[in-house]
């Protein structure tokens, strides 16, 4: 039954501007970084490891301006194919089950998001590859920062994916992203301790290199990995998937 969902789901998005969504984001989130990756230059710089963190650091910050927008406006495009029509009670009407049909929804967006941050990372790491950076990062620093980033966008998409099939006007979703946002970045600028609270700033919080001041210039300092969000991501995750399985539709 599930993989008969999927597969209709996935006819459905034909003709929606899915792939033009996620292709200016990653086109948004290649260019900031594509400055921050030319910038540096000469041998003394591209061989330092400060620079190529601070390169994902930015991608990091830049996606609590861009990722809640791109994932509200992807739950709200699979929840309003169901809404256009009252597809919804059609569904549970043939004997569907909401819980199958949510899952298939979730899955869908949240994998075709992922497709394209695999995209984007892929370009991001081309770039540096062909700018010349003479060190890498280990990977399993590297697959613990795109697993926690993964992780965080699930958390966006699950509670804006909620506030969708909640609220039929799809602009209550869309205008919390876009407040989220902008609070996101005010409170990674103000408050340690809020932003853990705030999940817009989650991203930020898996920023690697701190910088400070030493005497008139500041220095970068590599951190350890901060696991905060990828488990607090997990846990809310979970509890997220668990309350929409019991969302009314369309209230």
């Amino acid at each position: 039954m599930m993989k008969k969902l999927f597969q209709i789901e996935m006819r459905k998005y034909r003709g929606l501007p899915i792939i033009h969504l996620l292709s200016l984001s990653i086109i948004i989130n290649v260019a900031i970084c594509a400055l921050i990756i030319f910038r540096v230059k000469g041998a003394d710089q591209l061989g330092g490891i400060i620079k190529l963190y601070q390169v994902f650091d930015n991608n990091a910050v830049f996606k609590i301006v861009t990722a809640p927008v791109i994932l509200a406006s992807l739950a709200s495009m699979a929840v309003q194919l169901e809404n256009r029509h009252k597809m919804w009670k059609v569904l549970q009407n043939s004997g569907v089950d909401y819980y199958s049909v949510y899952t298939v929804k979730f899955i869908y967006i949240y994998l075709c998001y992922l497709a394209s941050q695999i995209i984007e990372w892929g370009i991001i790491l081309f770039l540096v590859n062909i700018h010349g950076f003479t060190v890498r990062i280990s990977l399993g620093r590297m697959g613990l920062f795109a697993i926690s980033m993964a992780l965080v966008s699930a958390v966006v998409l699950l509670l804006h994916y909620i506030l969708s099939l909640k609220w039929t006007n799809q602009l209550i979703s869309l205008s919390i992203a876009l407040v989220g946002s902008l609070i996101g970045i005010i409170v990674l600028l103000v408050s340690r301790t809020f932003v853990h609270i705030w999940i817009y700033s989650w991203y930020g919080l898996l920023i690697s290199v701190d910088m400070e001041r030493v005497g008139s210039e500041f220095i970068g300092r590599l951190k350890d990995f901060y696991a905060y969000p990828l488990i607090a991501s997990l846990i809310l995750g979970v509890i997220f998937f668990q309350l929409g399985k019991h969302v009314k539709v369309g209230d």
